[in-house]
């Protein structure tokens, strides 16, 4: 049944209705005009047909039998019109435009583009112009984008947890700790803009309760080349820079785009954990250096064979090399809280990880109509090593050596290979713009881990803390996605996506050794979107969406901290589930208003289990609860000035979760959440050259599962000095100005308090320095086909 469906998929766009050719040029009273938009609409202003003139002033448009309009518009030119009746192929006479008589020969835009820009089923945020999430890597530059944040190391949205990252459109099969060190191997000054989708399309994979976070690249202009080098110092407790240099060159078919990044120095985190233990409380204190030494590059290339035709491939390859020596300081008391002993432990861990992702495309347009295929194949390869040696010794309160409380060596291996293939088919038709496709993902996982007890300084193998850990996972989805504009008022849209999933893990500390799951699912998307006015539209929407264990959470392999704390990942983890409803107001594209409801069953967190006995704490991932999200958000922009631009965001969050597993002694927390933040961009002369950032958050105390957050604020500022030189460029900053970023989390499990704090590197000072070389200009032509690949992108 799935070979019948695919193949319904792949053969259907190419029985289509018979479409007749219109013909013409495109000229001034001068020369042949490129560029101009030819659009061809019916009479009810629906447009049937589009197309952009080509170098020659050529332009060729396809449509059924009628009666249309023919318009043609140019940036420097009076628009034209021209009533057709299409029976047979037309060649039309040739279309010669009258200058606008304010045109000018070249535009050079240097303003502050609109930052934030809204559509039916996302949010869209430009950070290419901002001083300060521009210069930074990828992570930086998402953790300081309105309406994502970073919790427990992890980027995710307001109020939800599960957020999947894409590039390009094309899903990052990483997560966890993994894909944190692929965001922040990739430069922030590649990016154009962040896609935020809260409530996705049936068109985008299920995976991820919080929705998807689109990354896009920033594309290369038309027939020129570019070359671009920065180098970013910065400056906390100890310092790291950033080298990047990126060559893009378009001419006629081809596009082609390299570039390269290296990352070195060191970076510092301390940590504190405190568990109050009934007889003898425990005081953990880590003291964290990285030393950091990765190169990313990315190699990217497009051919035109035909107009209809595009092939590309890229790939980008990651090699992450930190050496990271901890500290660790466990002071332990008797119950009267008085100090017993301590243990002080020195653990140096070197990784070695080389990521590759490779991606080939074809894009293959059918008709004028809009009607294309879309195939990918993508394979991403993920090699780690580590090698981890902890030693633990035992004082007591005056200092002296009392024994060897813990000596390991850990050595493990883990190799991750993904390969996918995805086709889509955007086929519009007289009533309905439809899309439909479908991807095949298989992930194959395999991780080695030997522990060795070296107490005596000769390392003895311990076949109980080491581990051999193989994971599958194939993944095959259908979807089909359709939208309709009812009339100038009412839009609608519906998807439906099916996913097949097969997982099969096979561990030697598991028990059984050996899990298979297979399940089946439906993921429906809805979309209603009233226009009341062109000031005023209404949007309802809602989906389903699907959140798979990463694979960190389902190994079993323990990951020692030192004798006292652990971590152990489960094998039996099983997805959760939610449904997200969202009703959201927009007024003037400036101010946004949605609220939100979500519900995820079968959820899964953390829990610091306790045993009494031997006050060790381990930290393993349960199936146990219900969660439920209620939430209001408040966007407003507004150009206080013409040389003041501000962007505020205000988010209320009640928070509920209900115990569904009673074997788990926890209590679970509920309450309110209050975030405040404002983004301000400020001009500081006529000629735009000289523009600052200061940025502010304030997040209130809040309760989220298990675990009570307190209140955290933070204060950024940068500023960027424009053309200082011909094509040089400086930006400096400072961020986390207060060092307040950090949050207390508490909690309580079996009984037993805990509180835990982690102070990385937030507070820093930044200086940048580019040079651009080539054309850094925007030609009128380059603008007027930029703002039309914006519309259609939209569309």
């Amino acid at each position: 049944m799935r070979k019948i469906i695919l193949l319904v998929l792949i053969i259907s766009p190419f029985f289509c209705i018979a479409q007749i050719k219109i013909s013409g040029v495109i000229k001034s009273d001068k020369a042949v005009l490129p560029h101009a938009d030819v659009v061809l609409t019916n009479d009810k202003a629906q447009i049937v047909s589009q197309t952009v003139s080509g170098a020659d002033g050529n332009f060729e448009l396809e449509a059924k039998a009628g009666l249309y309009n023919l318009n043609v518009n140019h940036l420097d030119y009076v628009s034209f019109s021209k009533k057709i009746d299409l029976k047979q192929p037309l060649v039309v006479e040739p279309i010669v435009l009258v200058q606008k008589e304010n045109a000018l020969s070249e535009v050079v835009i240097n303003s502050t583009p609109t930052k934030i820009r809204r559509e039916i089923d996302k949010t869209v945020v430009n950070i290419d112009r901002s001083p300060i999430t521009s210069t930074g890597n990828i992570f930086e530059a998402l953790s300081k984008t309105q309406g994502l944040v970073v919790r427990n190391d992890q980027i995710s949205m307001l109020g939800k947890s599960g957020v999947m990252i894409s590039i390009d459109g094309r899903m990052i099969q990483l997560t966890g700790e993994d894909l944190n060190n692929f965001l922040k191997s990739l430069s922030a000054s590649d990016v154009k803009e962040i896609e935020i989708i809260t409530n996705p399309s049936a068109k985008y994979e299920a995976q991820g309760n919080s929705g998807v976070i689109n990354i896009i690249y920033k594309k290369i202009k038309k027939d020129s080349w570019s070359n671009n080098m920065s180098l970013v110092e910065n400056q906390a407790k100890y310092g790291w820079r950033t080298f990047r240099n990126s060559f893009s060159y378009q001419r006629d078919k081809l596009s082609f785009l390299i570039s390269g990044v290296n990352n070195s120095g060191a970076f510092y985190r301390e940590e504190r954990t405190t568990i109050d233990f009934e007889d003898s409380p425990l005081k953990l204190i880590s003291k964290q250096k990285e030393k950091k030494n990765d190169f990313s590059t990315r190699l990217m290339l497009d051919y035109d064979f035909t107009k209809n035709t595009r092939v590309g491939v890229q790939y980008l390859r990651m090699i992450i090399m930190p050496t990271t020596t901890d500290n660790v300081k466990t002071t332990l008391f008797d119950s009267n809280n008085e100090l017993t002993n301590y243990l002080l432990g020195n653990v140096e861990t070197k990784d070695n990880k080389n990521n590759s992702i490779f991606n080939v495309y074809i894009d293959q347009k059918l008709d004028t109509l809009g009607r294309k295929i879309v195939f990918n194949f993508d394979i991403l390869d993920y090699n780690s090593r580590r090698d981890s040696e902890i030693l633990s010794n035992n004082y007591d309160p005056d200092g002296n050596f009392l024994n060897v409380d813990f000596a390991n060596l850990g050595n493990s291996l883990q190799d991750i290979t993904n390969y996918s293939a995805k086709i889509d088919v955007d086929y519009p038709i007289e009533w309905a713009k439809l899309s439909y496709g479908g991807k095949a993902s298989f992930s194959k996982t395999n991780y080695q881990l030997y522990n060795y007890n070296t107490i005596t300084g000769t390392p003895v193998l311990n076949p109980l803390q080491s581990n051999q850990f193989d994971f599958d996972e194939n993944i095959q989805s259908v979807y089909i996605n359709g939208s309709k504009k009812i009339n100038d008022k009412w839009e609608a849209q519906f998807g439906l996506r099916g996913e097949f999933t097969q997982t099969k893990g096979v561990s030697k500390q598991a028990d059984p050794p050996e899990y298979i799951n297979k399940y089946e699912k439906l993921f429906p998307t809805f979309y209603l979107s009233y226009a009341k006015n062109e000031n005023n539209t209404f949007v309802v929407n809602y989906g389903r969406r699907i959140n798979r264990p990463g694979y960190r959470q389902l190994n079993p392999a323990r990951y020692f901290i030192n004798s006292q704390v652990s971590s152990i990942g489960n094998p039996y983890l099983l997805p959760s589930y939610s449904d997200n409803v969202e009703l959201s107001h927009t007024y003037k594209n400036n101010l946004s208003t949605k609220f939100s409801f979500s519900v995820t069953s079968n959820s899964y967190s953390v829990i610091p289990e306790v045993d009494k006995t031997t006050n060790e704490q381990t930290i393993v991932f349960r199936n146990f609860f219900t969660e439920y999200n209620y939430s209001l958000t408040e966007n407003y922009q507004l150009d206080i000035t013409p040389w003041w631009k501000t962007d505020s965001n205000l988010f209320i969050n009640y928070n509920d979760s209900k115990k569904t597993d009673p074997t788990v002694d926890v209590d679970l927390m509920k309450g309110f959440e209050f975030r405040f933040s404002i983004n301000n961009v400020i001009t500081f002369n006529k000629s735009k050259s000289i523009v600052g950032e200061v940025n502010f958050w304030y997040d209130s105390a809040y309760n989220n599962v298990l675990f009570h957050y307190s209140a955290s604020n933070s204060l950024d500022m940068a500023v960027v000095f424009k053309s200082l030189l011909k094509g040089v460029n400086l930006t400096a900053g400072v961020n986390d100005v207060f060092n307040s970023s950090p949050s207390y989390a508490f909690s309580k499990v079996n009984g037993i308090n805990q509180s835990f704090i982690s102070y990385p590197s937030n507070r820093y000072f930044r200086l940048s320095l580019s040079y651009n070389l080539g054309n850094d200009k925007v030609s009128k032509k380059d603008r007027n086909f930029g703002n039309e690949e914006i519309r259609r992108r939209s569309n």
